[in-house]
């Protein structure tokens, strides 16, 4: 499926609600630079990764607004420690593994 289409405001909208799903839905996250990273590679990536995994991509500054926001919702604060990481382009990969595996 292709991106979600509509306003800025619905397209925030739609993205918060995407993150928080997956904030919710899985305990552990994986942080990549994705600079220098092409289309077909990340696609390649994403393929990879599924069906266990999901990739999320987004403006830094969006995904801090949302992580600030679920934490205060929720009160589920552990993903504060995320917020200093987001700096460059970055790739957000919502993982399912095993504990044995980390």
């Amino acid at each position: 499926a292709m991106g979600f289409k509509g306003t800025k405001a619905e397209k925030k909208v739609h993205y918060d609600k995407k993150m928080c799903e997956l904030l919710q839905q899985y305990e552990r996250v994986l942080i990549c630079a994705a600079d220098n990273v092409g289309s077909k590679q990340m696609q390649g990536i994403r393929k990879g990764l599924r069906p266990d995994s999901v990739v999320l991509m987004g403006k830094n500054t969006m995904m801090k607004r949302t992580i600030r926001i679920y934490c205060e919702k929720t009160g589920d604060t552990q993903w504060l420690n995320l917020i200093p990481l987001l700096v460059v382009s970055l790739c957000f990969c919502c993982l399912y593994l095993p504990a044995s595996v980390c």
